[in-house]
């Protein structure tokens, strides 16, 4: 695995609350730990399919129980399929389990299909323009969910910030595009109005697409987002990737995957039977992370898993979707350029390593409110009061061997330091 993600944020991010946040940071949002509400086939609206017809869009909305956050991190998944099947519930489980470690979750339906060839029905294509105007839609109406969940924030209890996208394949495919592509000019031609599908005897008209953000819940809230975590998905530019990475990219792509290649590939490039053989030519994380790497992304912003193998899937989805998990956590919770002004106290820990007692020290008029205990993922392990002024002194002799975050909350503010346990 190749990563910019510092070490740096796996030691004390999480330790602190990043300002204009209500979420929790004391969860790991790795461990279930709440029990879960789910809204089932929620309405999102209606938009028009490849073929003239209307399509109703739903989602499946699900939020932990209990959790206490007034603004929860939002996570949209977006399934897989081709652009011809799949469906939100292949992601319940997922959404739910989510959910119950601290996000609120939603899976999303977004409008599928396109023309085939004369003789053949997708997931044949008549050209490669109707591959990208099926993805063109899919963005369209990813925008238009992110822009629903964001206007009923309030009875969702989530945040209007930390809003981020998760999808698979051609899910992927839709979340990045929905995600990067913030130029009017970016628009492929393909989706503008083009020459009809033409079969035997029929013609089939070409329409524009509308513009990039689509017209579905134009509510005067954003579309924009904190983060992606893409799996197995692939650009149609990478051009469209510059710096400063904005929103923050996680990829996961397996090196010889047969559907979305990691390469510069024609996408289903290993399946049989000529059924790729119309489709358009993808930039596959492989090849995505040979760009990124030129931008000199900043720390956190930007992480590639990548697995030798020939699978179009996730090869140990429970230490993956783990790793994507922390990663999108550390968007709102951990480390980044801000630290120096988070820092706002003189914070003093010696020694370190310890055996167990530490001696805690900082300017001596100021009046310590309480001490937090943290492991490296962010959960809580004690909290304490009534420490007076510096210095003082915590005996954690009881604890294991192991790092962990010490965070001090003053009269003047709050700070942040690693201790290691050593014996």
């Amino acid at each position: 695995m190749r990563t910019l993600y510092l070490t740096l944020a796996l030691l004390i991010g999480g330790a602190m609350d990043l300002p204009g946040t209500a979420q929790d940071c004391s969860l790991s949002f790795t461990t279930p730990l709440f029990d879960v509400q789910q809204e089932m086939d929620v309405f999102y609206g209606t938009a028009v399919r490849f073929n003239g017809a209307v399509d109703s869009l739903r989602m499946n909305i699900y939020k932990p129980v209990g959790d206490g956050q007034t603004e929860r991190p939002l996570v949209l998944l977006i399934h897989g399929g081709g652009f011809t099947g799949g469906h939100r519930n292949d992601l319940n489980s997922l959404c739910q389990e989510m959910a119950s470690m601290g996000w609120a979750t939603a899976t999303i339906s977004y409008r599928l299909d396109f023309y085939g060839t004369w003789l053949l029905s997708s997931p044949w294509a008549y050209d490669a323009a109707e591959v990208v105007r099926a993805a063109y839609r899919a963005q369209q109406d990813a925008r238009g969910a992110v822009r629903f969940l964001r206007e009923r924030s309030a009875q969702d209890s989530t945040s209007v910030q930390n809003v981020m996208l998760w999808g698979f394949s051609a899910g992927a495919i839709t979340a990045i595009h929905a995600a990067f592509v913030d130029d009017p000019a970016e628009k492929p031609a393909s989706c503008e109005a083009i020459g009809d599908v033409m079969h035997t005897g029929n013609s089939y008209p070409r329409p524009d697409l509308g513009p990039i953000e689509g017209t579905l819940n134009v509510n005067g809230q954003s579309d924009e987002v904190l983060g992606v975590a893409s799996f197995f998905g692939g650009f149609l530019d990478t051009a469209m990737i510059s710096a400063p990475l904005d929103p923050a990219l996680y990829l996961y792509h397996q090196t010889g995957d047969p559907v979305v290649g990691c390469d510069h590939q024609q996408g289903l490039w290993g399946m049989p039977l000529g059924v790729g053989a119309n489709y358009p030519w993808l930039y596959g994380s492989c090849v995505t992370d040979m760009h990124i790497q030129t931008l000199n992304p900043a720390p956190g912003r930007y992480q590639y898993h990548q697995h030798s193998g020939n699978q179009h899937a996730v090869h140990a989805p429970t230490s993956v979707y783990l790793e994507a998990r922390e990663f999108l956590r550390e968007l709102f919770c951990g480390v980044n350029t801000q630290i120096a002004e988070l820092d706002m106290v003189d914070l003093r820990v010696s020694p370190i390593p310890s055996s167990g007692l530490i001696r805690v020290d900082g300017q001596a008029d100021d009046r310590v409110l309480e001490t937090t205990l943290m492991d490296l993922s962010g959960r809580m392990l004690s909290l304490e009061a009534g420490h007076g002024r510096f210095p003082f002194e915590l005996d954690l002799s009881d604890r294991p061997d192991g790092v962990y975050i010490l965070r001090v909350s003053t009269e003047n503010g709050q700070a942040t330091h690693r201790i290691v346990i050593a014996r």
